[in-house]
């Protein structure tokens, strides 16, 4: 609380300065020579450490009665107040406080908090400022005050201009009489998990469903997931297949809180695993959020090299396991408090909650963007009412951008039910992130249309620099999956199990960017004679027959497919759509195919492997008569001969 932290603020600056230490302004001499008084002030100071203000008001106001220039007296009763929430009644006594001695520099401070607190920014202003005159400040407190005239002229502008904000409780499916916090959501929106704490302050997990237009009754995941001790701020993948989350006063914890992952197999979710000690730490980690592409996992943590208490950090996953964590810097942290990351699934998009930056009071929530060189953009405060002068946190947003998701305390908020609530609003369109879609869908054999018995990993490829965007594997007992699909780039998505062909599809979004998700079925074909499979991502100029560079991911995937099955030969067939004479079409058509082959050759698969033919637009996967038919119907096609 600000008016604790203003007590302890006033004792260290007397230690200091009777210590004769420098950097302490010292404060006026509040104690009475009235020994009656003295003797009431000791008692209301034990009933106020005890947050018993009624009694402490008053033996305080006894006090005063006995000597009312008290000073240290009048400054408790105006802190008894502001812990009450009665800001005008603190006002006073601190105007009160100033009368009787104007060099007490601490209640211009005080003045400068609760006049905030009351949303009075320009008058906030002028207190902080009369507080920075004074020389030899506390450090942390004159960064505070610098920090507060900051945010006191960003929420003077922000109140006059306030954003469409109407939040929404999810209702009695997910919140109850308890509290309801940190939700975390699918990439098709339709799984929600989050915490809820009971009334012995126990977290556990439960998880939704949006079924019909609304939240169905939330089930308590259970053991193995839920312990005797405390889970809760999870983050999923993007398919809920897997979820990271925080644990506390778990033995095994390095620190108070720290980062563990479950997973599920089948339909059971798996004994959750501690994850490496390099990412925990003997500090907090808290409050996960993992990238779409299931790369990269943000956390909050005040372990040391940060910039100030609680910052945000990042670990990547790579061959080797999950790298050491990275601060996420000063473009995002500052010396205060930055916490509760989410990454959007456009993967640009940062949201996140902080004390430090300019904002409406408290923590604000923020968004920051990351521009094409890999850079951090300043954090844009998402405004009123959507901040508010006390702590907003815990924001996520939907894959489609277009609904936010935030817990909150606030009776006044429509339908509340709980101690704390889940709600949704609309985005104010200065808060919304990029575009971002998915693949959802199901793998199985094309023949005998059971699930795939062995693992099928389904992978999304960035054309453009035939790096991995994403990638995750068919559950194997449904064979579903599902995968964000980030815009404004084309990509490749690659399905593959051992024993089987790989399976081809291309997401060309590039310049028709959209949320919209794709949905497909992915039967997969076993490796065997006069099988054929469709690559799609082998790609040519209109009328031309030179591969083009996006295509290098596919064609390694072929390669590998003879390389690793070396008794295996295939006929490259190239086919087009309608466009054009057919004696273009077959000439085209098989000289594409001669450059699949060509490049084959080059990498070190025999030609005796290889024959090709081009089949113009003769075969036909689909009628030509939409834009999707015919990209359907221009293809390399492989069979095995």
């Amino acid at each position: 609380m600000k008016t604790q932290k203003m007590r302890i603020i006033k004792v260290l600056v007397i230690i200091l300065w009777i210590q004769g230490l420098s950097f302490a302004q010292p404060l006026p001499d509040g104690i009475s020579k009235n020994k009656k008084a003295v003797e009431f002030f000791d008692k209301a100071m034990q009933f106020y450490e005890q947050r018993e203000y009624n009694q402490a008001l008053n033996l305080l106001n006894i006090a005063i009665d006995k000597d009312p220039n008290y000073l240290d007296a009048n400054d408790l009763v105006g802190q008894v107040y502001m812990e009450m929430g009665e800001f005008v009644a603190a006002e006073k006594m601190y105007l009160k406080i100033i009368k009787l001695n104007a060099d007490y520099w601490l209640a211009y401070y005080q003045l400068a908090e609760v006049s905030f607190d009351q949303m009075n920014y320009n008058t906030a202003e002028i207190w902080y400022k009369k507080f920075l005159s004074y020389k030899l400040l506390p450090e942390k407190e004159e960064a505070e005050a610098k920090k507060q005239i900051a945010s006191c002229q960003y929420a003077a502008k922000a109140l006059k201009n306030p954003v469409p904000f109407s939040p929404v409780n999810l209702g009695s499916g997910v919140n109850s009489i308890l509290s309801e916090y940190f939700p975390t959501l699918t990439a098709d929106e339709q799984t929600m998990f989050f915490t809820c704490m009971d009334f012995r302050s126990q977290e556990d997990f439960l998880i939704s469903t949006f079924v019909d237009g609304k939240w169905t009754d939330a089930i308590n995941m259970g053991p193995p997931i839920n312990s005797p001790e405390n889970e809760g701020a999870s983050t999923t993948s993007a398919d809920g297949q897997y979820l990271f989350f925080t644990a506390c006063q778990n033995p095994k914890n390095l620190g108070s809180c720290d980062l563990w992952l479950t997973f599920v197999k089948g339909d059971k979710w798996q004994a959750a695993m501690h994850m490496p000690d390099n990412v925990n730490s003997k500090y907090k980690e808290t409050q996960p959020s993992l990238s779409a592409d299931g790369k990269t996992l943000y956390f909050a943590s005040n372990r040391p090299g940060g910039y100030g208490d609680m910052d945000i950090w990042k670990t990547t996953f790579e061959k080797n396991g999950w790298t050491n964590p990275v601060n996420l810097g000063p473009t995002i942290n500052t010396p205060f408090d930055d916490e509760c990351p989410f990454i959007h699934q456009d993967g640009k998009s940062l949201y996140f909650a902080s004390d430090g930056w300019p904002g409406m009071g408290g923590r604000d929530l923020f968004r920051s963007q990351l521009n094409e060189n890999g850079v951090w953009q300043e954090p844009e405060n998402l405004g009123y009412p959507v901040n508010t002068v006390g702590n907003e946190e815990g924001l996520i947003v939907n894959r489609s951008g277009t609904m936010g998701y935030f817990s909150s305390d606030k009776k006044t908020n429509p339908g509340h039910l709980g101690r704390v609530d889940i709600y949704s609003f609309l985005l104010p369109e200065n808060a919304k992130p990029g575009l971002a879609s998915y693949v959802k869908g199901k793998v199985y054999d094309a023949d005998t249309k059971a699930i795939v018995s062995t693992k099928v990993i389904i992978e999304l490829t960035d054309l453009s620099t035939s790096t991995l965007a994403g990638f995750c594997k068919a559950n194997d007992k449904t064979g579903k999956f599902l995968m964000v699909i980030p815009g404004n780039k084309n990509y490749a998505m690659n399905v593959a199990a051992d024993g089987y062909l790989f399976y081809s599809e291309n997401f060309a979004i590039k310049n028709n960017p959209s949320s919209d998700p794709y949905l497909v079925d992915v039967p997969l074909k076993k490796i065997r004679v006069g099988q054929t499979v469709p690559l799609y991502n082998i790609l040519f100029d209109v009328n031309k027959f030179e591969i083009k560079a996006e295509s290098n991911a596919e064609l390694e995937r072929l390669l590998n497919l003879l390389k690793t099955n070396s008794a295996l030969k295939v006929e490259i067939g190239g086919h087009t759509d309608n466009s054009g004479t057919e004696t273009l079409n077959l000439s085209l058509s098989k000289n594409r195919a001669k450059a699949v082959q060509d490049w084959l050759i080059s990498k070190g698969i025999t030609a005796n492997r290889l024959t090709f033919k081009g089949y113009g637009s003769s075969i036909e996967i689909m009628p030509n008569t939409s834009d999707e038919g015919k990209r359907k119907n221009r293809r390399t096609e492989i069979k095995i001969l």
